[in-house]
């Protein structure tokens, strides 16, 4: 009668499968093995892909973009560097071993991580912080009279306040479409042509007019107090506004040699701050929603894989302390 074993005595007779099975290493991956969740890579994999999103976005949405955007690429091609090596230890630890690990999962977040950090930084840089900065470092200028000023003059103006008496001129507004509606109005000191014989100021605004009559309604254009004006320093946006002017002076018979284009304003400078303030909220906000993303990231991950854990043994093999085996037997390969 052929001897039976137990998980105490030699087990040199049982069949290599089984063999195999009982001296490899217990991973929290093997079916029918009791879950042990290692709490440092959950804790690593929650963090470094966040803080590798507050890396990126805030190097290219503030100062260092604008001041050395030389070290803001290097900074960010050197996160997406490291992103790299985390998807080539991922594929290499795939090849050597085909259960699911947190390589893959922190090369995954980390490449969202990467990724979004430069649209995020990007898009905040673009629509608050570079204007802000621009604005920031170019010239205040007060009591601007467009009677006796050239646009040549004050291409170094960021805000502007207009003397007194100079408003709006509705009447000779225009535009220029081109996806957008681009609509421009004269400054004009009592509505008459400028001694200068050159109507160089201009507000502006987009989607924000007709297109078919004289009809300004962009920025302050119904507030009486305002008289003053952001400059325009989008290159795109200029080219634009410049063929807005071109068809009004074609059409008014009116000569704009230097235009020079600001969007209309009572406050100029609280306009300028709310742009700051506003690339910072967004940023925060931002960051928050990052964290929550890889909280629920992590959480999901750590479920999958314990569920892969407890997952009924897809081998179609007999566990060494499984009742049936210790009863004797296997066919098919099995004891019997």
């Amino acid at each position: 009668m052929e001897q039976r074993r137990t998980p105490g005595g030699d087990n040199n007779d049982l069949h290599p499968l089984l063999k195999d099975r009982l001296h490899r290493p217990r991973s929290v991956f093997s079916p029918g093995h009791r879950i042990r969740m290692n709490v440092l890579p959950m804790f690593l994999n929650l963090f470094l892909p966040w803080a590798m999103f507050i890396f990126v976005s805030s190097v290219l949405a503030f100062w260092m973009m604008y001041t050395k955007p030389a070290l803001a690429y290097t900074l960010v091609g050197f996160a997406v560097f490291l992103w790299l090596v985390t998807l080539l230890v991922a594929v290499n630890r795939r090849k050597h071993d085909p259960e699911p690990a947190w390589y893959s999962y922190f090369a995954f977040m980390t490449g969202a991580a990467v990724i979004s950090g430069i649209l995020i930084g990007m898009f905040l840089f673009k629509n608050f912080s570079l204007r802000y900065f621009l604005v920031k470092d170019m010239k205040v200028i007060g009591h601007l009279d467009t009677n006796v000023e050239h646009g040549q003059n004050v291409l170094d103006a960021g805000i502007v306040y207009f003397a007194e008496g100079n408003q709006l001129d509705p009447t000779k507004s225009w535009h220029f479409m081109h996806g957008s509606v681009y609509c421009v109005a004269p400054i004009l000191k009592g509505g008459a042509t400028p001694a200068t014989g050159s109507i160089d100021f201009w507000a502006v605004g987009k989607d924000c007019c007709s297109v078919s009559a004289s009809d300004f309604r962009c920025g302050a254009y119904n507030n009486p107090a305002a008289r003053s004006g952001i400059r325009i320093l989008g290159e795109s946006e200029r080219a634009f506004y410049r063929l807005a002017v071109e068809q009004a002076e074609t059409l008014y018979g009116v000569m704009a040699t230097h235009p020079v284009f600001f969007e209309w304003s009572q406050d100029p400078l609280e306009t300028v701050i709310h742009w700051k303030e506003m690339a910072y909220i967004n940023y925060l906000l931002a960051v928050a929603v990052a964290f929550v993303v890889s909280l629920i990231g992590v959480s999901t991950a750590s479920c999958k894989f314990a569920w892969i854990g407890r997952s009924a043994n897809v081998y179609g093999e007999q566990i060494f302390d499984d009742p049936d085996f210790q009863k004797g037997g296997y066919s098919g390969g099995r004891r019997v």
